[in-house]
């Protein structure tokens, strides 16, 4: 499993699958998102209250088990990005 993690510092790279899910755990404990899909892929985006996002959490699935998780914290990324409005 992969885990890459978009951040203004840069990106960065988890392998493995308990690496992976040690990670996925910290990162979805932190933040609390809506269920939507970006690029064809299944994600969770949060927003802050204002309405801006605030992170993202995109998954690549094959035969139902995920196998690559693709977070975007980067501010500036995001407001680059095209995603649906905020719930």
């Amino acid at each position: 499993m992969k885990f890459t993690v978009h951040t203004p510092d840069g990106r960065f790279v988890t392998l493995g699958d308990t690496e992976v899910a040690t990670r996925a755990r910290v990162a979805g404990g932190t933040a609390r998102g809506h269920a939507a899909t970006v690029n064809g892929r299944p994600s969770v985006i949060a927003w802050s209250e204002e309405g801006t996002p605030v992170s993202l959490l995109a998954f690549i699935v094959a035969d139902g088990s995920i196998t690559e998780i693709t977070a975007v914290i980067d501010p500036a990324r995001l407001a680059l990005m095209t995603l649906p409005d905020p719930v």
